[in-house]
């Protein structure tokens, strides 16, 4: 008798749930409506499920449970069917829909797992990060979950399940920026690889261009929109987008002074002369006449000279301008180097 008129109460609250949803012209009462509903027959489910743990339940009314259970399920699946647009997935999802969800999880971890070991490119903290975060259903641990939190993990574990994702970390870690994986200690673990990533570099320069590209090739991964595994954090790309900013902003702050002293030092290296830049490319030109330079090129000449040697402003010499005076020198610069000249037989007769 319970069975039957199940039964019919089960198809009556379907002609009455269209009813009321065309009765109410504003989406918010549709809304409204439709999470009622929901609601009361979420509670009505956790209730039967409660009554089915009891050890001394007769095996008749246990089959009884399990039938009105059946239509209760059925009727919910109905209202997330056909009005969809309305349904509340911030909802918790009935209790024993979840026992059954959570035990289909563990045997797909338990594949994840198996795939894991025999892979020894993956690392261990990247694998304990995934058995962390379906452990909380697998162990027990997630007694109520609203149908956003249960889809995520359903989705996310059927996308590591499917082809080749399991094969290396990087189709791992692609798969867990589609699906916006913003767990805390995924998080982290992406930090120590960017850290570990920068101490093997040894200048500042190397260590923000290293950052960058990890930063230009995260945020070319594509994200699911509006896909979150925590709603209270910041999205995954986010976090690690302002930690990357954080690191490169210190970096560049501390090697302002990296980059003076290395000027010092270049400066430092150079042979500093009392000459213009004129009567270094003339002296030049001599030598190379001379053959006292016996470089072929006479461009790569003057690249070392630029490189090596400084005029009377310290300044350093613009390749163009040494080019052209090595080639048109003027009678004012011909006439000083002769001077130079003069001067230098003259030292040579009192050495």
């Amino acid at each position: 008798m319970f069975i039957y008129q199940s039964e019919i109460e089960r198809e009556k609250v379907r002609a009455l749930l269209f009813e009321g949803i065309i009765n109410k012209p504003k989406i918010k009462d549709k809304q409204q409506f439709v999470k009622l509903n929901q609601a009361m027959l979420i509670r009505l489910l956790d209730k039967l499920y409660s009554y089915k743990q009891n050890p001394v339940v007769d095996s008749s009314v246990l089959s009884l449970y399990n039938t009105l259970s059946q239509h209760l399920e059925s009727t919910l699946n109905f209202i997330e069917d056909f009005f969809n647009n309305y349904f509340d997935r911030n909802e918790r999802v009935p209790a024993g829909y979840l026992m059954i969800s959570s035990e289909e999880l563990c045997r797909q971890l338990k594949l994840v797992q198996n795939t894991l070991k025999e892979n020894e490119a993956i690392e261990t903290d990247l694998i304990t990060v995934m058995e962390n975060n379906f452990n909380k259903f697998c162990l027990q641990e997630k007694t109520v979950a609203t149908y956003n939190e249960l889809v995520y993990q359903k989705d996310l574990m059927n996308e590591l399940l499917t082809d080749n994702t399991l094969a290396s970390e990087l189709s791992i870690r692609e798969v867990l920026f589609y699906f916006n994986f913003n767990d805390d200690n995924y998080v982290s673990f992406l930090y120590g690889k960017l850290n570990a990533l920068t101490e093997t570099l040894s200048s500042k320069k190397e260590k923000i261009a290293a950052l960058r590209f990890e930063q230009k090739n995260m945020n070319q991964l594509s994200t699911k929109l509006n896909n979150y595994l925590s709603a209270n954090m910041p999205s995954l790309k986010e976090q690690v987008n302002q930690w990357i900013e954080e690191e490169v902003k210190f970096l560049e702050i501390n090697s302002i002074p990296e980059l003076q002293m290395k000027k010092e030092i270049e400066q430092e290296d150079k042979i500093h002369t009392s000459l213009s830049v004129a009567k270094i490319a003339l002296l030049l030109r001599l030598m190379v006449i001379d053959k006292t330079i016996t470089n072929r090129v006479v461009t790569h000449v003057l690249r070392i000279a630029i490189r090596t040697v400084t005029t009377l402003q310290r300044e350093n010499i613009a390749f163009g301008s040494l080019e052209t005076k090595y080639h048109n020198p003027d009678r004012g610069t011909i006439s000083g180097v002769k001077d130079i000249l003069f001067r230098w037989v003259n030292i040579l007769n009192k050495l």
